[in-house]
């Protein structure tokens, strides 16, 4: 009778595995889900950012010196969502800045706030939900963070007196939050979307990280992660797909990322990129690993937000 009861116990103990998977990477107490777990290719990164740490630094002091103007909106739920507003003279776009997975848009937009600040944009830097000062309890990976986006876009519509294009522009968490969102009936000012390092799915990037962080098969253990995302975070795997958004997508498209990203790996852009049927340029960054490609090229990142701005503006042919 007991050699019945192994695949019971086995269902049970991979159950518990991904409850535990499920408050580590998506519990707002949890923990930063970690690299790929390769020794060689995590150091690689760490070599890469430590060349530019000295400016990075400087970067975002500079950025938290500045004059933010605190903003909030409430999501669908409820939750308070807390914002800063970040003003410059003559402004002739706003630029919604979306951060990635645990991070903050102070740190995610320091190396390109400056440039985007010095030529004629005003800067909304949201705090995701369930990070930072804004309420929420679940990480969702861009399946309900998708709509909260759609609340900051109807916010900026009644703010914007000037009626400026309105740039959706998020890096790796926040950029496939941001492609997610373009699925969305958002406002008619919104004019193009920044999207830089994101992953193509959910479901995806869980898989990924199963396997390279923790040395696991991802099956049947994403079945049972799929039954607690939607159990108590409200929220399935299926609701962050890009690629899908993607295909009803209206709006022009700058995808970003860095070639020596180890992370979110290059390849995700390449499907989003394929996915997308709207207006739409790619480009990948040399020798830049994950969140770095402004930092490592800025000439080159600059020179294509330059072009798109103009393009979706209408300043060039």
């Amino acid at each position: 009778m007991w050699i019945l009861g192994l695949p019971v116990a086995a269902a049970a103990g991979m159950s518990a595995l991904a409850y535990w998977f499920f408050r580590f990477a998506i519990s707002r107490k949890g923990e930063t889900l970690p690299g790929r777990g390769d020794q060689e290719k995590d150091a690689e990164e760490k070599r890469i950012w430590k060349q530019y740490w000295q400016k990075h630094v400087r970067q975002k002091e500079w950025l938290a010196s500045r004059p933010l103007e605190e903003v909030s909106v409430r999501s669908e739920e409820g939750y308070l969502l807390k914002g800063s507003y970040f003003p410059c003279a003559d402004a002739e776009r706003i630029v919604l800045c979306a951060h990635g997975y645990r991070g903050n848009p102070i740190e995610d937009f320091s190396a390109i706030a400056g440039w985007l600040h010095e030529h004629g944009s005003d800067l909304l830097l949201i705090d995701q939900r369930a990070t930072n000062r804004s309420e929420g309890n679940f990480i969702t990976f861009g399946a309900k963070e998708k709509t909260d986006v759609k609340r900051w876009c109807d916010w900026l519509e009644k703010r914007n007196e000037k009626q400026l294009p309105v740039y959706l522009y998020g890096v790796s968490m926040g950029a496939s939050t941001v492609l997610l969102a373009s699925g969305l009936e958002l406002p008619d000012g919104v004019k193009g979307i920044i999207a830089d390092c994101g992953y193509s799915s959910i479901r995806s990037t869980f898989e990924d990280r199963v396997r390279e962080s923790f040395h696991l098969f991802p099956y049947p253990l994403m079945y049972f992660m799929e039954y607690w995302c939607r159990k108590i975070a409200g929220f399935t795997l299926e609701e962050g797909d890009v690629g899908r958004a993607l295909e009803t997508n209206t709006l022009p498209v700058l995808f970003l990322h860095g070639e020596e990203d180890h992370f979110v790996k290059p390849e995700n852009t390449l499907r989003n990129f394929e996915a997308c049927k709207a207006d739409k340029k790619l480009v990948i960054v040399p020798g830049a690993s994950h969140l770095i490609s402004s930092i490592v090229n800025p000439n080159l990142y600059t020179e294509n937000l330059k072009e798109f701005f103009e393009r979706c503006e209408g300043k060039t042919n």
